[in-house]
């Protein structure tokens, strides 16, 4: 596998544009893997790494194999699974008189609801009760369902075997106009000791308030009849968001307002916001913004946010937290209170982690090299590798994960500094070709002079 991974690496031309080694990064962090057969890691980005990480698309991060060399790296689409999950929701079910008609009008009820809004009641107009034997029509009571319902289970007290019954289906909003649903079949036959058990009425995904169930067979009546609706329900989830502690910096206090600075280890893609007073028992109306670079400009305002922070009885409550959306990754904050404040607020910020992706290229271990002014990773064509083996593994197919182990010192704050200015060759080859002309333009006006004067 990891043979066929380096042709189509090789096949999709792969090319670093200069030699970088591990020596030009501030930090490498091991990259711990469990399955050394992979093809493939993802790994994500600790605060650590963080820390040292200078450009915002996280270019100056580049994993490097066992040799110094650097592997195809990239950072990795964000990661949003979806989960399904089928859920089976019990429904009023009740009877309806016997038609007289030929089933085609529309009904015409009297309904009682209980305090849930379901169905309590409902009168036909009939003066008597129908006869159990006489029961072929049912409404089921789906309003308390928001989502499309895929089939409706039936169950039954008796008989136990011997049931194929069929039965018409139709859904309404107001009990008016009705949307037929086609026709299904509940199955429960035993026979020289085997089972079939088949009570699920499969209709095309249908919201609507009411289903009505017609039986059309003559076989016996089913006892004590109820209704479920099975449903599915999808959920999008995120990777997880990480929470990290601001730290309180510096503070400035007046007779009438307080503001207090904050800085993170690292300028983290933040998207959340936790801001608790110190105190209880008090309120305070409060700004959060990040503070001007050069002390001049503006601060850009994030959020404005009354907070609290009460004791009911044995319980604290406070205010929630805020969603952001930041332009940039910022690692300083401030918050600011147009009263005074005797204590910092506790600022928490949240962000989900970047991930990076790397192919096994080389012998490892490997390590993860991070922060450079200088130094970028080059490109390679990851994203079109990762689309290969998704056609080979199918799409929900994902790179096993990998860990950041502790980190340790490889070039250090010199290759965070600004790279010297380059050697200004041309200015000053240009300059030494005008003096080299200026002093030949003097050689020669001098020898005039000194042949002139003989």
């Amino acid at each position: 596998m990891k043979r066929s991974l380096a042709c189509l690496i090789a096949v999709l031309g792969m090319r670093t544009a200069a030699a970088i080694a591990p020596a030009d990064f501030a930090w490498t962090f091991p990259v711990e893997t469990d399955d050394t057969s992979a093809n493939a890691w993802r790994v994500e980005l600790t605060p650590e790494a963080y820390a040292w990480i200078q450009d915002d698309g996280l270019r100056d991060t580049v994993v490097f194999n066992a040799a110094g060399q650097p592997v195809p790296t990239a950072p990795a689409e964000a990661r949003n699974d979806t989960v399904t999950r089928e859920r089976r929701i019990p429904l009023p079910l009740l009877a309806l008189p016997a038609s007289t008609d030929n089933g085609t009008s529309d009904l015409r009820l009297i309904i009682e609801r209980d305090g849930d809004g379901r169905l309590h009641r409902i009168d036909a107009g009939e003066q008597t009760a129908p006869r159990p034997g006489r029961l072929r029509e049912w409404l089921v009571d789906a309003g308390s369902i928001d989502r499309p319902v895929e089939a409706l289970l039936l169950d039954w007290s008796a008989p136990s075997a011997g049931v194929s019954a069929r039965f018409s289906l139709a859904a309404s909003d107001d009990l008016q106009r009705w949307r037929d649903l086609g026709q299904a079949s509940v199955v429960s036959l035993e026979q020289d000791g085997m089972r079939i058990d088949r009570r699920e009425l499969q209709i095309p995904p249908t919201r609507a308030s009411y289903f009505r169930l017609r039986r059309l067979d003559d076989g016996a009546a089913l006892e004590n009849l109820s209704a479920q609706a099975r449903l599915t329900e999808s959920e999008r989830r995120d990777s997880a968001r990480r929470w990290v502690r601001a730290v309180a910096q510096r503070r400035d206090a007046t007779a009438d307002s307080a503001s207090f600075d904050y800085e993170l280890p690292g300028a983290l893609p933040i998207d959340r916001a936790r801001i608790e007073l110190a105190d209880d028992n008090a309120a305070r109306s409060l700004t959060l913004s990040v503070p001007p670079v050069d002390g001049r400009t503006p601060a850009h305002v994030l959020a404005r946010i009354d907070a609290f922070r009460l004791r009911v009885g044995g319980d604290l409550v406070q205010n929630e937290d805020i969603a952001l959306s930041l332009a940039s990754r910022e690692r300083r904050f401030r918050i600011e209170a147009r009263t005074p404040l005797a204590h910092p607020p506790s600022l928490m910020l949240g962000y989900r982690p970047d991930a990076l992706v790397f192919l096994a290229e080389g012998p490892g271990p490997y390590v993860l090299a991070v922060g450079s002014r200088a130094a970028r990773r080059p490109d390679a064509p990851v994203a079109a590798v990762l689309s290969t083996l998704r056609g080979r593994f199918g799409n929900d197919w994902q790179p096993p994960v990998a860990r950041l182990g502790n980190g340790r010192v490889s070039g250090g704050d010199a290759v965070l500094r600004e790279p010297s200015p380059p050697m200004p060759w041309r200015q000053w080859l240009l300059w030494g070709v005008l003096a080299l002309g200026a002093a030949l333009v003097g050689g020669f006006a001098w020898s005039l002079l000194r042949g002139g004067a003989k």
